[in-house]
């Protein structure tokens, strides 16, 4: 079974993402994966140090796959994706759910765009 009700917000979330933040990169397929899952890469960025900052402000992200939720490795998916040795230490997974509303997309994209700029200054 598909599921399709959050690839409209998923969708957005990445544009506005990859939009308003230099030096980010989309992790995977653009079209071939989960509608409700998006991975990205914010290069120069420890993705614990912003996931620290994200949880601060009420937003649920994490560094690695499902499969490694309790594990403090980076993504070996990731790693298998990406020859830069930084990449699966510099990205973050976002999951949507079926509550999502595009309001809360916003808040994550200026949060996300706020807590980048205070790490990379």
């Amino acid at each position: 079974m598909s599921i399709h009700y959050d690839l409209p917000l998923r969708n957005a979330l990445e544009e506005g993402i990859l939009s308003l933040i230099p030096n980010t990169e989309l992790n995977g397929h653009k079209t071939q994966r989960l509608a409700n899952t998006t991975n990205v890469t914010f290069h120069g960025i420890e993705s614990e140090a912003l996931l620290i900052l994200l949880d601060q402000e009420g937003i649920c992200a994490s560094s690695g796959s499902a499969c490694l939720a309790d594990s403090d490795e980076p993504s070996h998916v990731i790693r298998a994706m990406k020859q830069e040795a930084d990449s699966s230490m510099q990205s973050v997974r976002f999951s949507l759910g079926k509550v999502t509303i595009q309001d809360e997309v916003q808040k994550i994209c200026s949060v996300l765009l706020d807590k980048v700029y205070a790490l990379r200054s």
